[in-house]
């Protein structure tokens, strides 16, 4: 087995059969002091975000795990579930262990998108190598690497993997559809202490933090779904390397690409499952692939609808008959229609024109009223998680432009 067929074989190393298919989330969010100053990140003189992890996974038990991004940002990893009613149950867990630490230390949580008040540099990075070396590659490869890392949060949906083309179709769809998620998920009203206005500011930040490994697939010449996982394994070689594993799994500072790092160590029969794992996960796209489905472009919701985005991919991406009948019209979108709507996706103005020469606003509409149908037909009462988001959105326009 050569090195190209290893990589492709740990991403789809978990097959599982389509009714056991599960669903699990990644929520971040903001914390304030009772002072309104960000939380500290690294142990200080006073209550610090690494205190709040330390807390929170001392109480998490069986309910996922809790981890802090460069920034103190506190991630919440959910355990998978089938049914979303299984998943949201956990959230609740989730938010109740929260609120119960930020209750008793003062802290206030901010359910924005992007950081509202401060920019990067008011924000110390967390003391860790591994983020320490991504903050110095951001700054080589795009422009606003350092809001991304200290001053943004989302809501990310994993997704279990049934067969090679369940894969190449739900990557296929979610990345034409990443503008439809970054309208509808649009949460980020402030920065800096002034309105965004129209500025779609998260989905902006990621546009421009690094050419090489964020943005869309399209961006990196994956346009089709046919034959996919075999041009992302190639993409992802070409891609500069942040990081890499030393001997004993402890991360160090690399100058290769991760294909040049990948193929000494095939050569020289050392590759570990590891260091696959590790290179998956220097790259940043919308839509990315480990050994499931990772889609990543929704803003952090308002409190109360951080299940909205978990409902509308699981409804798009796994129901087969919403699935197909996507699939059946965004791949006969053009390459410059497609890049075009990515554009349209930076600025909040649904009069845009997208595909086909239809708004931006027929496209959401379009998409919404399949995603709600999906639900109904999983018959498990899902679509509460994603209706009164979408009838509020569709009449009002995001919560980021609304809290305005």
């Amino acid at each position: 087995m050569n090195l190209h067929e290893k990589i492709r074989s740990f991403i789809l190393s978990r097959l599982v059969e389509p009714e056991t298919k599960t669903i699990g989330m990644e929520e971040e969010c903001f914390l304030y002091t009772k002072n309104n100053r960000r939380l500290p990140v690294n142990p200080c003189g006073e209550f610090s975000a690494t205190d709040l992890l330390t807390i929170m996974n001392e109480n998490v038990g069986t309910n996922g795990i809790y981890t802090l991004e460069p920034g103190g940002q506190l991630e919440w990893s959910s355990p998978p579930y089938r049914d979303l009613n299984d998943l949201f149950s956990a959230l609740e867990k989730h938010k109740q262990t929260l609120n119960g630490a930020v209750n008793a230390n003062d802290l206030r949580v901010i359910s924005y998108g992007v950081e509202p008040n401060y920019a990067p540099d008011d924000i110390d990075l967390i003391n860790k190598l591994k983020y320490q070396l991504m903050n110095v590659n951001m700054e080589q490869n795009g422009t606003m690497g350092k809001w991304m890392m200290r001053n943004t949060t989302s809501v990310q949906v994993n997704f279990d993997i049934t067969s090679e083309r369940d894969l190449e179709d739900m990557t296929f769809v979610a990345d034409c559809l990443q503008p439809v998620c970054a309208y509808f998920f649009a949460n980020s009203p402030f920065r800096n202490g002034q309105p965004t206005g129209t500025e779609n500011i998260r989905n902006v930040i990621w546009e421009n933090t690094d050419n090489t490994r964020c943005r869309n697939l399209i961006d990196h010449g994956i346009g089709s779904p046919d034959g996919l996982i075999d041009r992302y394994i190639d993409y992802i070689m070409t891609v500069p390397g942040i990081f890499e594993l030393d001997e004993n799994g402890i991360i160090v500072a690399t100058s290769k690409t991760i294909g040049e790092r990948l193929v000494d160590l095939e050569r020289s029969d050392k590759l570990r499952t590891e260091d696959i794992q590790t290179a998956l996960h220097q790259i940043f796209t919308n839509v990315r692939l480990k050994h499931l489905v990772e889609v990543r472009g929704a803003d952090r919701p308002p409190m109360g609808f951080e299940m909205a985005p978990v409902a509308f991919w699981t409804s798009i991406l796994t129901v087969g008959t919403v699935r197909d009948e996507l699939l059946s019209v965004v791949k006969n979108w053009t390459l410059e229609e497609r890049h075009d709507f990515n554009k349209a996706s930076l600025i909040l103005d649904d009069s845009q024109i997208g595909p086909e020469g239809k708004s931006y606003e027929k496209w959401n509409q379009w998409v919404g009223d399949l995603a709600l149908a999906g639900l109904k037909e999983r018959c498990l009462g899902e679509e509460k998680f994603f209706d009164s988001f979408f009838e509020i959105v569709m009449e009002k326009g995001p919560f980021g432009l609304q809290a305005q």
